[in-house]
């Protein structure tokens, strides 16, 4: 009965070294999904206004964006899109992610 027992300690270690080695890290991203109409772009400044028409941040917010030409072809559509935080306050400046898509 002792063999037994001894036999099974190496592929319980064996397992548990290969538990520990391949555990990556999870990282939360704090995003907030939004719809709005775009209403102007700067392209100097890169920001973009949009009239945000979900309840969680609604109004007329001001929005960074790495290229704002993409969004050239959505002025005055609806659009869905994500900034990088999961609240809005009015006054400040979030980044809005490029993905934004026409709402239908």
């Amino acid at each position: 009965m002792e063999m037994r027992k001894t036999r099974y300690w190496p592929l319980i270690i064996l397992t548990a070294a290969f538990v520990i080695m391949y555990i990556h890290p999870v990282y939360a991203a704090d995003e907030l999904f939004l719809t709005g109409i775009i209403k102007s772009i700067d392209h100097n400044t890169k920001t973009v206004v949009i009239d945000v028409q979900s309840s969680s941040c609604h109004g007329a917010r001001t929005f960074v964006v790495d290229n704002p030409s993409a969004l050239d072809d959505f002025i005055n559509k609806k659009i869905d899109f994500s900034i990088d935080s999961s609240i809005c306050k009015y006054g400040e400046l979030y980044k809005m992610f490029s993905g934004g898509r026409e709402a239908r």
